[in-house]
């Protein structure tokens, strides 16, 4: 077989792959756990197996030595996909009975620099050994995962789907005069955010032509990427995952926003190779239609920062053609207000323009109200100033202390609008019309759009028996799609979706709601100056005909 071309070597080894490199948790096959062995029977060989072996990498920071002894000459240009872990220092047991403290999170935000400092001064050494010499690699990196070895065991880097300890307990006195210790386990960092420390001095990379971010136990500040980002001038794809739930400290999260806001303002513009942009600013969906949300927004202009930071620092990208932002947004995200003229153009490469908004807006309104005024639900009465920042910010160490040792998982969900109380069940015109109308007269000056939906996810209620019904998701909003364009396989699951596809089309999932005239003129004239006159409107329910029938048969197996 060593007479057999190279490419021929490449194809038989692609058949080794190795299951295990996906995210689901599968068995490693047995051809897969023996290929390293197929790299020592001749050369051809093991080009063959060492393109597939180094075509994605899981690493650990503190394995960087072997990294860049072990990873030289071809191999670094079979290297497609850096799945990175980062580990944080270890810490005594004891430390988890109080929340950390200012030291506790600058040594993690040390060690979390240093992961990348080490990682990237290795790849600029790689980019300066083959610079004028040869084509620069291409390398994608993807942060899988960030713990210490001192956390929970849940929180391991084994664990594909980071979760919360199952409970508190009070661990047992030993031999200290212990009569009050409590174990907070993994909540004990809950209130701590990672940052990039001194982000101008972390070297530059060319190599890296993608930046990922997954949800991590170990929460990373939403500026985080982005101070990453800013030292990749060859970044095409960047999807930017962070928790933006923080409900019971909105000072803390107010804080964490607008900071985001204005790095975005800073590094985004200068990403010019950006073609691929995903950021979503993860909230867990609101169950408590109660609750007050916080007001988020500039106090000097009454808008949301994030929204308009994100519109004006892309505005300008011009080989950007795919943009997906979720989180809590207003219409400042898609045009300057709800009256202003167009300043000019923006996103005028876009073909794939998906937004997903929550049920709550950065103002501290809703979207969605009761049907009847008989069925709002007052908001209860305060639980605290909303400036109030959370144990280990600013408190004394007997203040932190208490708050650690009165902690309890029950109260702090009650005060971060755990509790279950729904009644809002339609859209509020005075919030959401402001939203729709901004979304319809930015697609409408996009002329190379192809698909764009504005969405979010709302509670219905599903009928289970004659005497029973329980709450479930259903997506909500409205979707435009450009002739010869299809929607995702998803929505592709209700036919009406994949009907009168070489037509300009508008779909509207909004229950019984009836938008205005006025509104399907907005939304309708997206596509119009370029495709002409010709629209299929349809009001669909993709729960009605995709998710009500599956939840119906997994409510009923488990009922009965």
């Amino acid at each position: 077989m060593d007479y057999l071309p190279q490419e021929i070597h490449n194809e038989i080894g692609a058949l080794f792959v190795d299951l295990s490199e996906s995210w689901r948790p599968v068995s490693r096959s047995d051809l897969a756990a023996r290929r390293h062995t197929l790299a020592t029977i001749s050369r051809p060989w093991q080009e063959a197996i060492e393109r597939q072996t180094f075509r994605q990498l899981r690493l650990r920071s503190t394995n960087l030595g072997s990294f860049e002894q072990i990873v030289r000459g071809s191999r670094r240009r079979y290297l497609g996909t850096i799945l990175y872990t980062i580990v944080l220092p270890e810490y005594d047991i004891d430390v988890r009975s109080r929340f950390e403290s200012e030291l506790d999170r600058w040594v993690n935000d040390e060690a979390f620099t240093k992961a990348f400092s080490d990682l990237f001064q290795i790849l600029k050494a790689w980019d300066e050994e083959i610079a004028g010499k040869e084509h620069p690699y291409s390398i994608e990196l993807e942060i899988e995962n960030i713990y210490s070895p001192s956390d929970d065991k849940n929180l391991r880097a084994e664990a594909l789907v980071p979760r919360l300890s199952p409970r508190l307990e009070a661990a047992e006195p030993d031999g200290e005069e212990r009569s009050h210790y409590h174990d907070l386990q993994d909540r004990h960092f809950q209130y701590s955010y990672l940052h990039l420390l001194r982000p101008a001095e972390l070297p530059m990379v060319t190599s890296l032509v993608s930046l990922t971010t997954r949800a991590t136990k170990r929460l990373l500040s939403p500026r985080a990427a982005v101070d990453i980002t800013a030292k990749l001038p060859n970044v095409r794809k960047g999807n930017c995952l962070v928790s933006d739930t923080e409900r019971r400290y909105p000072a803390l999260r107010r804080c964490l926003r607008h900071d985001f806001a204005q790095v975005i303002r800073d590094v985004l513009p200068n990403a010019t190779a950006l073609q691929a942009l995903e950021i979503c600013l993860h909230q867990e969906l609101l169950w408590n239609h109660a609750w007050n949300p916080a007001d988020l927004t500039s106090t000097s202009t009454g808008s949301d920062p994030v929204g308009s930071a994100m519109r004006e620092a892309t505005c300008g990208l011009k080989y950007l053609t795919d943009l997906a932002i979720s989180g809590c947004l207003d219409h400042s995200l898609l045009w300057p207000g709800p009256g202003s003229p167009l300043p000019q153009p923006f996103w005028q490469n876009m073909e794939r323009l998906d937004i997903q908004f929550d049920m709550t807006t950065p103002s501290g309104s809703w979207y969605f109200r009761a049907r009847t005024p008989a069925e709002h639900i007052d908001v209860p009465a305060s639980i605290g100033p909303d400036t109030l920042l959370p144990p280990g910010y600013g408190h004394s160490e007997e203040e932190d202390a208490m708050a650690a040792l009165q902690y309890s998982e029950s109260e702090n969900q009650r005060r971060s609008g755990g509790s279950m109380c729904l009644f809002r069940w339609v859209p509020d015109e005075g919030t959401i019309v402001p939203l729709i109308e901004a979304f319809g007269r930015a697609c409408a000056q996009i002329p190379s759009l192809r698909i764009s939906s504005l969405t979010t996810t709302i509670q219905v209620p599903l009928q289970i028996h004659q005497l029973r019904s329980v709450p479930v998701r259903s997506p909500w909003g409205v979707s435009y799609a450009a002739p010869g364009a299809e929607f995702s396989r998803k929505w592709q699951l209700d036919p009406a979706f994949r009907e009168n596809v070489q037509q300009r089309r508008i779909m509207w999932d909004v229950k019984d709601w009836l938008p205005s005239n006025h509104l399907r003129g907005i939304i309708g004239s997206i596509g119009q100056c370029r495709y002409g006159d010709e629209l299929v409107e349809k009001h669909v329910d993709f729960w009605a005909a995709v998710m009500r029938p599956r939840e119906l048969a997994r409510f009923r197996c488990s009922y009965w």
